[in-house]
């Protein structure tokens, strides 16, 4: 029926309604007034199966490059990853899963007798390294790649001369530019933190934080210990920044005070840092050096040479240079460095979680786990000031 002929049988319905109305029959005049509805809702879904039809018909329109593509996809991923989320907090709590959990939880998961390996969702693998960065500024500043297996990266050990300047006939030089190569592996980073049961009551909105909270703050303090004080592969762990500066010959990046943190120490670790890495540069020290040494510390004229600065992300700055408490640096020990760009981090695996019931004990275990590694790429972006013994 198209709409030439709907239109027709339509008015032909409502003339023998009006001329049933006029001779009285009230029981032939309703009988063509509900054919009347009939007939306006069968063309009604006529309509709209032809619109679905056209629209499906029309050719999509292909985007020019660096256009923006807008459909209903992404949306589509949001409402999955909510829902698995919500399945992965259920499960890790022990509650019973819906279909529709179920379902999306088997697709990311494959878990066995042995294995109690859950999938973490994005979000909560985004809360997990922002209470890590949080806790721990150093880690805040690392530039992280994300590849599986072995990475090689490229080390700097002689910075070598600068460049000259030639006249056309003289041969340019070699450069003594020293350059080695450091295979980062995936260590293995893990944390497990009891959990009761009467607390694995806690609705879903309450456990996703708790858990991402806990578990930050455990691989954190690990993984900031690591990057400041590791011993590197001999531990599996990674490199530290000052056991890479103390094992160099002669320590040219260390500068050794006496009894307490003077003026002159200070800039004389500042003129260690080699001026190209100064801008992104922070001075990294724990709450107790920051507030018995550096916050005493005066100049010549006796005026305190820190400046306290909340606004910002430190606590305040000497030379202008941000100073940030990072308790994983050694109480009495300032480490000056720009870690963005003179370290090196890869995370093989991304956090993963397990969980492991204690029945007697009425407590469930809960493991976060990855496979990390890292390591200096260049000492002179680091200068560290300590205590001589």
């Amino acid at each position: 029926m198209n709409k030439k002929e709907y239109e027709a049988k339509r008015a032909e319905l409502l003339k023998a309604m009006s001329e049933a109305i006029t001779q009285g029959d009230a029981k032939t005049a309703d009988e063509k007034g509900k054919e009347i509805e009939a007939l306006d809702a069968q063309f009604q879904e006529l309509a709209k199966a032809q619109a679905n039809f056209d629209a499906l018909n029309k050719a999509p329109e292909v985007p020019a490059v660096g256009q923006a593509i807008i459909t209903g996809k992404m949306d589509q991923t949001v409402e999955e990853e909510k829902l698995y989320e919500k399945a992965f907090a259920h499960y890790m709590m022990g509650l019973s899963l819906s279909a529709d959990e179920n379902k999306i939880f088997s697709a990311r998961n494959v878990m066995t007798a042995e294995n109690n390996k859950v999938a973490v969702p994005n979000t909560v693998k985004s809360g997990i390294w922002t209470e890590i960065e949080e806790l721990h500024p150093i880690l805040s500043d690392l530039v992280r790649t994300n590849i599986h297996g072995s990475v090689e990266v490229i080390v700097e050990k002689d910075g070598g001369n600068n460049a000259r300047w030639y006249d056309e006939a003289t041969k340019t030089e070699d450069s003594d530019v020293t350059l080695g190569s450091v295979t980062l592996n995936g260590y293995d980073l893990a944390k497990a933190i009891p959990v009761s049961w009467k607390m694995k009551k806690m609705s879903v909105e309450e456990f996703i934080p708790y858990i991402s909270k806990r578990i930050g703050e455990k691989m954190g303090n690990a993984l900031a210990a690591g990057v400041v004080s590791g011993s590197g592969a001999a531990q599996k762990e990674p490199k530290g920044i000052i056991p890479e500066l103390e094992g160099e010959s002669s320590t040219p990046q260390i500068k050794l005070y006496t009894d307490s943190i003077k003026y002159a120490d200070l800039t004389g670790i500042m003129g260690l840092l080699k001026s190209g890495y100064k801008s992104s540069a922070k001075f990294f020290a724990s709450s107790t050096t920051i507030w018995t040494q550096l916050a005493n510390v005066l100049d010549d004229n006796k005026r305190p040479i820190f400046i306290p600065d909340v606004t910002n992300a430190g606590i305040g700055r000497i030379f202008g240079v941000p100073v940030v408490e990072e308790d994983a640096v050694p109480v009495g020990s300032v480490l000056l460095g720009n870690v963005g760009a003179g370290y090196a981090m890869n995370v093989n695996e991304d956090v993963t979680m397990y969980y492991e019931d204690h029945v007697k004990e009425r407590i469930t275990d809960y493991m976060g786990y990855a496979l990390i590694d890292g390591t200096p790429i260049t000492n002179k972006a680091f200068a560290l000031l300590k205590k001589q013994v």
